[in-house]
């Protein structure tokens, strides 16, 4: 039997705990905080399952700290 990494279960946590994970996701802090800076998309798009066939990838924080798209 395969046991999940803990980040793995930290991340799977709210879609089991809720009946509506995307109602969560716009209710909690960060979720208002991202329609507060006027990006609901943002929000809409991390509610997304199997939406996307990439992934983030971590790189060098600019010192802006602005994210970029990766090479």
């Amino acid at each position: 039997m395969r046991v999940a990494p803990p980040g793995a279960t930290a991340a799977a946590t709210p879609w089991t705990a809720t009946k509506d994970p995307a109602a969560a996701l716009h209710g909690c802090a960060p979720g208002r905080e991202l329609y507060e800076y006027g990006r609901p998309e943002d929000v809409a798009a991390t509610a997304g399952i199997d939406a996307s066939t990439t992934v983030p990838v971590p790189a060098p924080v600019p010192e802006d700290g602005a994210f970029q798209e990766a090479p």
